[in-house]
């Protein structure tokens, strides 16, 4: 089966500094792919390309064979790429249901669009939709985002440590409606969190990065048992 989304060799320099170096791999509709390194291993960085906020200095993004980079967070948005981001971007005193519908905005005819009902069920956020967002639990909020982000109807949904200041049971909640997202929508998953707890048991494949090049691509038991990962990565825990 040929890959959703395809990342060729990209690259990003900011000034002298490069942020991500030759980074490559492709993703399949409905796989979850969790991307994990050390803090300024260019994570975000990456993401922040694929979402059309950071223009590559090299290398292309292609979905479906089309190009898929360079053209600003919007188009990324239209073209079927959407993200979370690391901090909650909430309107406290809106509801759910509110933010949905602004989310939704000119996308309402895209295919994979969920109405409100459908969004809250697939993420348990089920007899929410009319409470402000701001009155939501921290976990409740993180999942509204994803909701949020749903909304477009996206093919490729990126979530930037998602499962931050959550504890156990939250996050495997979390992680439930990621498989969810993945398997229903059929939609391709990049996830970035240092919860290994929480992205080993959700990941179909892991990739590795390390002073933004890629240092290992395998399944979660093969990046377990990688003693360069151990060393540069999983060993700090």
């Amino acid at each position: 089966m040929s890959a959703l989304l395809q990342v060729e060799g990209l690259v990003k320099r900011f000034g002298g500094v490069t942020a991500v170096d030759g980074v490559s791999f492709g993703l399949e509709a409905g796989a979850v792919l969790g991307l994990i390194g050390p803090n300024g291993s260019g994570k975000t960085t990456l993401l922040g390309m694929l979402a059309g906020t950071h223009e590559p200095t090299a290398g292309r993004v292609l979905l479906d064979g089309r190009p898929a980079h360079g053209r600003g967070a919007h188009r990324a948005v239209r073209t079927g790429i959407a993200r979370t981001f690391q901090t909650t971007r909430l309107f406290p005193g809106w509801t759910l249901r509110e933010g949905l519908r602004l989310a939704r905005g000119e996308h309402r005819g895209r295919r994979g669009r969920l109405g409100d009902e459908e969004a809250a069920a697939l993420l348990g956020l089920d007899g929410l939709l009319d409470r402000p967002c701001g009155s939501l639990t921290s976990a409740a909020q993180r999942l509204a985002m994803i909701a949020l982000a749903l909304a477009t109807g996206p093919r490729v949904l990126l979530l930037d440590e998602p499962a931050v200041g959550m504890d156990d049971e939250e996050a495997g909640a979390l992680a439930a409606a990621v498989r969810r997202v993945a398997a229903e929508l059929r939609a391709a998953v990049i996830v970035v969190d240092h919860n290994m707890h929480f992205l080993m048991p959700l990941a179909d494949t892991v990739t590795v990065l390390a002073a933004g090049a890629v240092l290992a691509t395998g399944t979660p038991q093969q990046i377990r048992a990688d003693e360069a990962v151990i060393a540069s990565y999983l060993g700090e825990a």
